[in-house]
Order: structure tokens, then sequence, then C-alpha cells
């Protein structure tokens, strides 16, 4: 399998030609030292196992290698800087026990063949990439922590403050007085004039009858 895909692409290599590299801007673009011929642009991500069966149906070889070996312990996808007749991404798959990985291209050589997928590389695992995959793994294996227990029912609030309901009643309460003692002041100057009156009436009755009395000697009436 391996000498298959090695020989088409030395057949290929005839007629290979390096196609110019884009702007990348603040994008990633490096090379790694088990592979300096390959300019990885931005950072891989991580593909689904469902995903990387979608991905076997247009890799022809990286279909054969699942059926061989089965699936991986993780997969994802690096864009690259194209290079003629690779397209410019390559799906990569990991074996932790085996410490195995392969990477994988399209080529295109027609557009009548639309699954031609060659393997690109295949190798031991670089250490600080197994221990990132084990990393994240092993975070998918631990149980999440108890959930926190449910929040206590929040006690009845107070009742918020009415700006200024204090003040009114306060106000309220010393007009109500107010208001009685105006009243009470308005009764007892009432009463004052209710007896003045009932005193000058009186007066006013004894005058006019000692005037009576004096014109005419009649006995004042009562």
């Amino acid at each position: 399998m391996m000498q298959r895909g090695f020989g088409m692409l030395v057949a290929l290599a005839v007629v290979a030609g390096a196609l110019p590299a884009y702007a990348s801007g603040n994008v990633r673009r490096e090379t790694t030292a088990y592979r300096p011929y390959i300019v990885e642009v931005g950072e891989p991500y991580e593909i689904s196992l469902q995903a990387l069966e979608t991905e076997a149906t247009r890799l022809s070889e990286l279909e054969d290698y699942i059926t061989d070996y089965g699936y991986p312990d993780f997969a994802e996808v690096q864009e690259v800087e194209p290079q003629w007749p690779w397209t410019a991404r390559e799906v990569r798959i990991y074996y932790l026990r085996r410490n195995l990985e392969a990477d994988f291209g399209h080529v295109i050589v027609s557009d009548a063949i639309t699954n031609l997928g060659v393997e690109a590389y295949i190798g031991q695992i670089p250490p600080e990439k197994a221990q990132q995959i084990e990393t994240i793994l092993q975070a998918r294996q631990t149980p999440p922590p108890p959930a926190a227990p449910a929040a206590l029912a929040a006690a009845p609030a107070a009742p918020a403050p009415d700006s200024g309901k204090g003040w009114l009643n306060e106000a309220l309460v010393a007009r109500i007085e107010a208001a009685a003692e105006r009243a009470s002041q308005a009764a007892d100057r009432a009463v004052s004039e209710s007896d003045a009156a009932v005193s000058a009436a009186d007066r006013t009755e004894s005058i006019v009858n000692q005037l009576e009395q004096n014109a005419g000697g009649q006995t004042p009436r009562r």
C-alpha cells in the first residue's frame, strides 16, 4: 500500500512544481523538525470519528489504513501550504499505544478521480504532540466534578425602601395634627364668641328693661 502511494508520487513528481505562497497575515506559518518540507498554516483542529469517516471517503489510502488498523485514538486536520499535486490540507491520525502518526493528503490528478488520497507521512508521534493528545483524552475520561448543590431558595426579600414613604407618613400625621389643632382652636373661639354673645344679649335685655321701667314704671318682664 505504501509502495503504491510512493510510486504514484514519484510519477507525479516529474511534472511537479511549487505553487506560490499566499499572504497569511498573523496566521501561524511554520515547519516542523520532522517534516521541514511542509509549511503548516494555522493551528490543527480535531475532528470526530464521524468526520474522519467522511474524510476517508475521499482519501482512498486513509480508508484502507483505517480498515487495516482500526480507528485511531485521535484525528485532526492541519492546513498546509499547497504544493502540487497536494491540496492545502492533511488529515492526521494518531495511535498512542503504537506511538504512530500517519498523515494523508488529497492528490489532484484528474477531475475524474475525486477520492485519491495518499499517505504523505508515517512515523513516531512527536513527544509534545503525544502529551497534548494524552491530556485531551484524559480530560474527557475524568468524570466532571459533582454539581454544586442547588442554590437555597432565596429568603423573601425585605420590602424595598419606598423613597420618601416614611417622610410622607410623618408629614401626613403632622398635617392631621395641625388640622386638629386648628379645629380645636376654632371651636374654642366659637365657644368664646358664643359666651360673649350670650352675655351681650343679657346685658342688652337688662338695659332695655331698665329703660322701660324708668319710662313707665312698669314691672320688668322676666
